[in-house]
Formats: C-alpha cells, structure tokens, sequence
C-alpha cells in the first residue's frame, strides 16, 4: 500500500470519518488526487462512504473504515491472551468453583490492568503512565489537555471486535487507568462500522489532584 493510502487510512480512522476536503487539507495534496486514493481503497474494501445531507447545495461524502479497513491495521493481541492464560492458571480452585464465569474473567482482567499500571508508573507521572501503556500496546492514542481537564482518545483498539459484542474485554484497559488516575475518570465506547472511539475523560480538578499528589510524594 502506498503512504499517502495509509496516511489517508490513518486520517480516517483517528477521525472517525473525514471528506475529501479534510484529506486534502490535511494531507496537502489536490482533492483530485485524493479521490484517486479513495478510490483504490473503496476497490479493495478498507473504505465505505456515506451521503451527509445538507441543506444546500452539492452533497458531500464522509469516508469511514470498513472492518476490513481496521483490521488492515496491526494490532497485539497476544499480550492479553499470554497474560490472561497465566493469570487465569494462577487462580485457586476454591475461588474459581464459588464464581460465575464472568467474575472469574473479569477479576482477572482487572488484576492485569492493576500489573500493568505498576509497571508503566515506574518512572513516570501518571498521565505519561497511561499514555506510554496505550502507545506499546499500539493504540495510538491520542491524548488531550486543556482548561476542561484530560482526554485521552485510543484511536486503535485491539480488542474492537470484541468490544463490539461485549465490553467487558475492556476491564483491563479501565483497571489499568483508574489505577494510575483514579476511580472518577469517565469512559466512553462507541464501536460500529462508522465508529471507533474510545475515550477516557478527567476533569480539571481531579487532574491537578493527582499532579499534587505526585509532587508531594
């Protein structure tokens, strides 16, 4: 695949679906060439358009990722898959025998994202924590902040299709973040053919809270 075909890929999913116009913006190139490229993409199946209607005028096309089109970006699975194995051998057979499955599950996730947000946290504050996590995992988040507090925007979840039919693979991920940021962090998932958002919000005061905390310690 070419790089301006990937860069558009890139564009459109940390987006959630852009138009010719935004691509061409953003990636500097004659909207005439953009087509081109979203043409070929369309061909091979990573990319779907829908109309937006307007009130006026000629209609335009916002351009969204098929599944085909996320799946065509890497993502690790096998961290999780390795790290639940061992976690879920580890379990005493009188835990598992007075749980249901899905609290076995979900304890064990919850446990991972614990680990693992004591290992990103050496070193780091608890923002870079997060936001280092993400980007190993390959994410790639895209992390905000301003006078409203924090963002943090994953872009590439590994675990999309899952997270679809149920959320609870998302455990970890939320286990990990209230770990190192706290238990008022906001989550929020949105997963369908024209979706991929998944975002984390902490407002301003819990923000410099945990500043504070740091600093004091």
């Amino acid at each position: 695949m070419s790089v301006s075909r990937d860069n558009i890929l890139t564009i459109i999913r940390q987006n959630n679906g852009v138009n010719v116009d935004e691509l061409a913006k953003q990636m500097q190139l004659a909207p005439a060439t953009v087509r081109r490229h979203l043409d070929i993409l369309e061909r091979d199946g990573l990319v779907d358009h829908s109309e937006v209607r307007k009130p006026t005028g000629r209609p335009q096309y916002s351009f969204h990722l098929t599944e085909k089109g996320h799946d065509s970006v890497p993502k690790d699975y096998s961290r999780l898959l390795n790290e639940l194995v061992s976690e879920i051998k580890n379990i005493p057979a009188a835990e598992i025998t007075s749980q249901s499955g899905d609290e076995v599950l979900r304890s064990s996730l919850s446990r991972i994202g614990e680990r693992r947000a004591a290992e990103y946290l050496q070193g780091r504050r608890p923002v870079e924590a997060v936001t280092a996590a993400f980007e190993d995992g390959g994410y790639d988040p895209i992390v905000e902040t301003n006078n409203d507090g924090l963002k943090i925007r994953v872009t590439n979840c590994p675990y999309r299709r899952a997270s679809i039919d149920d959320d609870i693979i998302c455990t970890v991920d939320r286990s990990m973040v209230n770990s190192l940021l706290g238990s008022e962090v906001e989550h929020s998932v949105e997963m369908s053919p024209e979706a991929n958002e998944c975002v984390y919000m902490l407002g301003a005061k819990h923000l410099v809270q945990i500043d504070s905390q740091v600093l004091s310690s």
